[in-house]
């Protein structure tokens, strides 16, 4: 597991990352550790970024995605509301001026949900 700094000072590369398609395996890697964590959607300016370093080609391109109608993969959070994973996706909708975004939520402060989602991601990758 990587040494994890102070939020807000962790680089995009130093975050933990889970593709969309590792969701489901994701999900089950945090029910086998006895992690709850429920799904929804929350608003938009309820959740707050853990990383400053977004790519807005990335964001612009996710924006595109969303205007065409595609369906985004969830964002994980901690149970506070701090982005653990999904800023690009977080970016674009709010970019877009849209209220709501998919989530898991990770039921544990954002300490404790930013390293079991490290651990998590590192087994699911």
């Amino acid at each position: 597991m990587r040494q994890l700094m102070n939020l807000l000072e962790i680089t995009r590369k130093d975050m933990p990352q889970v593709r969309g398609k590792d969701t489901n395996e994701l999900l089950k890697t945090l029910a086998d550790s006895g992690v709850a964590y429920r799904r929804g959607k929350v608003a938009v300016v309820n959740l707050k970024p853990t990383q400053e370093d977004g790519i807005r080609s990335k964001v612009d391109a996710i924006a595109s995605s969303i205007s065409r109608g595609e369906r985004l993969h969830p964002i994980v959070v901690s149970r506070e509301g701090w982005i653990l994973d999904g800023h690009h996706r977080w970016l674009a909708v709010k970019s877009l001026g849209g209220k709501t975004i998919e989530v898991i939520c990770i039921q544990l402060p954002k300490w404790n949900a930013l390293q079991m989602f490290d651990k998590a991601a590192d087994e699911v990758s």
